[in-house]
């Protein structure tokens, strides 16, 4: 099975996340994805929503759709964990299935600075996605590009498909939240009180 791995802090999950994670099985066809909300590298956790809720929020959110699963491996590990470490996680437990790393174009761009670059190749193939309109980033490094999913017969290739996205960050959501502005539109609205009423409470903190 060709198996989606879609990570992020996802602080908080917002309409562009779910499109994201649509888009791997509608744009791509894979045969699942899998949501894997991750514990913040670059800052403090205590800067975020914690791991049980962020959890908690994705898992609702994909509740219904089929072929999405939300996977807890890094939330439950509690530290900050590079992507390398899953992926070999994923090679260890799934040896038959083939990793997709779900990335947008700006991720793809940085992927060389990610701890551990290039082992990343043979454990995995790299889906990309950009908004419509937008150049293509080009790493090659050894990255072969292939034409789809089915083309790809080894790991180290990557996948390039142009998608209409939602223009949303979580930096923006937060920033929106803190500032007492309404989420509606930006935020589904299974969690979207939630998610103001979190991130409004973070601004207050002294």
């Amino acid at each position: 099975m060709n198996i989606g791995l879609f990570g992020g802090t996802f602080d908080p999950p917002h309409v562009g996340h779910v499109a994201l994670g649509k888009a791997g099985l509608q744009a791509a066809g894979l045969d699942e994805v899998w949501v894997i909300p991750a514990n913040p590298v670059h800052r403090q956790l205590s800067a975020c929503a914690d791991g049980e809720t962020r959890l908690a929020w994705m898992q609702l959110l994909f509740a219904d759709l089929a072929g999405l699963r939300v996977i807890d491996w890094e939330v439950r590990l509690g530290c900050a964990c590079p992507m390398i470490e899953t992926l070999r996680r994923f090679a260890t437990e799934y040896p038959h299935h083939q990793a997709w790393l779900i990335l947008g174009a700006d991720a793809w761009r940085d992927l060389p600075l990610w701890r551990e670059y290039p082992a990343h190749r043979a454990l995995c193939n790299v889906l990309v996605f950009a908004r419509v309109g937008m150049a293509e980033p080009q790493i090659h490094d050894g990255w072969q590009s292939v034409d789809s999913v089915e083309a790809a017969n080894s790991s180290g290739c990557y996948l390039y498909l142009e998608r209409a996205l939602p223009d949303i960050s979580a930096t923006i959501v937060r920033g929106n939240a803190a500032a007492g502005l309404s989420l509606q539109g930006q935020v589904p609205e299974a969690i979207r009180q939630q998610v103001e009423s979190r991130y409004q409470k973070v601004k207050q903190r002294p």
